[in-house]
């Protein structure tokens, strides 16, 4: 009877942890290994769960089993042009806008849908702040609802749910982004983004064949050339440096 009692306080704590740590993703979006580690640090210690510090992945894959039904999932997805890995919180389901969130104005959909379809095309997905003010074929009705103070917060807004991030004085696609809309951006922009051969994920900047031009992630290549020395596309002997 001790032990069961022990057992079903275990797991009651351990379901605790578990809500806490999803309702900080939820509200972040996405997290930063350093975020996740400020954010279970007081939440193990308050629930005696000290053990969860270093065993992340599976507290993830836990609440990834409790998440199946609600069309939600938490994903480690590691974002190229920072070279940082980061947790992403997202839907699984529904339309671009409906995965906007449903309290944003009709305008602010459509900017979103806009300045994602702009930056699906560029050669380098990302998008300049004067470009950001002048997105071409908005509707009129749509340009006077965005003044360029509401711009700035939306921006300010998605970049904090990890949708965007800045560099280099532009606007590139977030974590988020690549794990929530990657089948959005494969099916309607299929000429300019494509999965990585080897893990069959959607990849945008990282690396390419200099024989074929094919992209694949250069964490992938890496391992793969470790047993091979040719394309995965082209077949041909890998010849494009990797640092």
């Amino acid at each position: 009877l001790f032990r069961s009692a022990a057992y079903i306080y275990k797991f009651e704590m351990r379901r605790e942890v578990k809500k806490l740590f999803l309702q900080a993703c939820m509200n972040h979006g996405s997290l930063s290994l350093e975020q996740i580690s400020e954010i279970l640090e007081p939440i193990s210690q308050s629930y005696d769960d000290t053990a969860i510090l270093g065993d992340v992945k599976n507290l993830v894959k836990e609440i990834n089993s409790d998440l199946k039904e609600c069309n939600q999932e938490l994903k480690f997805v590691k974002h190229p042009l920072l070279g940082k890995e980061y947790l992403v919180f997202g839907l699984t389901f529904e339309t671009p806008a409906s995965k906007l969130q449903h309290h944003y104005r009709e305008a602010d959909q459509l900017y979103f849908a806009k300045l994602v379809e702009t930056m699906a095309v560029q050669e380098d997905y990302g998008i300049s702040w004067v470009d950001m003010y002048n997105l071409p074929n908005l509707p009129p009705t749509v340009k006077k609802d965005l003044t360029k103070r509401r711009v700035q917060d939306l921006i300010t807004k998605w970049t904090q749910q990890g949708y965007f991030l800045e560099k280099d004085d532009k606007l590139f696609f977030g974590p988020r982004m690549l794990v929530e809309y990657a089948s959005h951006l494969k099916t309607h922009f299929s000429d300019y983004i494509k999965d990585c051969p080897l893990c069959k994920n959607v990849v945008l900047w990282d690396i390419k064949c200099d024989r074929c031009e094919i992209k694949v992630h250069k964490e992938c290549i890496r391992t793969f050339l470790k047993r091979k020395s040719n394309c995965p596309s082209c077949k041909q002997v890998w010849t494009t440096p990797l640092n």
